[in-house]
């Protein structure tokens, strides 16, 4: 009888010990969190200057997308003169892929999720040709601000991706120059900012319904994108019914988005009103 006792005993202990070192374990993971948040921080920061840099220095249009998510990817691809090359392939286009590929690659895994075995295949080798298209890219910014130290740079932006944005900000103030395109400016012959707008607003409306999640973000800048090329096309006397149904989806995106928080919100403070309703009303019987 005293050994089950002492056998009990060891078991109603456990959930002690347990709850004794959970203050330490959230100590710990409270340090990882803020460490996480302030090093991602400086490396919004030094990408974000680092890129501006480039596009002021290159008297390129609204250098400021720098400091907007997904816009700076944009940026890139422009300082790249919107060719991503790997070996005599050359890919355009990089001022699409690049900020669209991250919400492409949301959408497909999405999708392939539904599919067992061979979707979370396809989701890897999706990711895989995503991630090396994007070194690729960075390859190349690389390549037309230090060309001597391009492969060191690439290296460890891909072991430690932190270096990338400090190498982005180190090497901002070089001067540029394109073996691929010696030219000084590339002329574009497609409506980049207006494709822009009208994707991102689509996803944000997308989002919304399938609860991804994203959709204020998407639909902010979208928005932007659109307000932009609506304001380029008319004075170059140019059609704008793309970028006008980029801004339309985008507004609706957001605004769906924000209900949908607001709608959140009051549920969850309906509930708790609730509950705490029903443990008062307990407490006097």
């Amino acid at each position: 009888m005293h050994m089950y006792d002492d056998y009990l005993g060891d078991i109603s202990s456990q959930p002690d010990s347990f709850m004794a070192i959970m203050p330490v374990i959230m100590s710990v993971l409270g340090i990882i969190l803020v460490v996480s948040l302030v090093i991602g921080l400086i490396c919004y920061v030094f990408n974000s200057l680092g890129l501006y840099t480039m596009a002021k220095n290159r008297n390129l249009d609204n250098p400021w997308l720098a400091w907007i998510p997904l816009a700076s990817n944009y940026l890139m691809g422009e300082l790249i003169n919107d060719d991503v090359s790997i070996s005599t392939w050359h890919i355009p286009y990089a001022k699409l892929f690049l900020p669209l590929m991250g919400l492409a690659l949301t959408v497909v895994m999405t999708i392939l999720g539904f599919i067992p075995y061979l979707g979370a295949f396809m989701g890897i080798l999706l990711s895989l040709a995503l991630s090396f298209y994007y070194y690729a890219a960075q390859f190349w910014l690389y390549s037309i601000y230090d060309k001597d130290h391009r492969v060191l740079y690439l290296v460890l932006s891909i072991i430690f991706p932190f270096l990338g944005p400090i190498f982005i900000f180190i090497i901002r103030n070089r001067d540029a120059y394109d073996e691929r395109h010696p030219e000084a400016v590339i002329a574009e012959t497609y409506d980049s900012k207006s494709i822009l707008a009208l994707t991102l607003g689509i996803f944000s409306i997308v989002s919304f319904i399938t609860l991804m999640g994203s959709g204020l973000l998407t639909g902010a800048v979208g928005l932007i994108f659109g307000m932009i090329a609506m304001k380029e096309r008319k004075l170059q006397g140019l059609p704008t019914g793309m970028a006008m149904a980029g801004l339309i989806c985008s507004i609706i995106g957001m605004a769906f988005t924000v209900l949908m928080i607001f709608a959140c919100i009051a549920c969850v403070g309906l509930g708790g009103m609730g509950m705490l309703g029903g443990l008062m009303n307990g407490m006097y019987y």
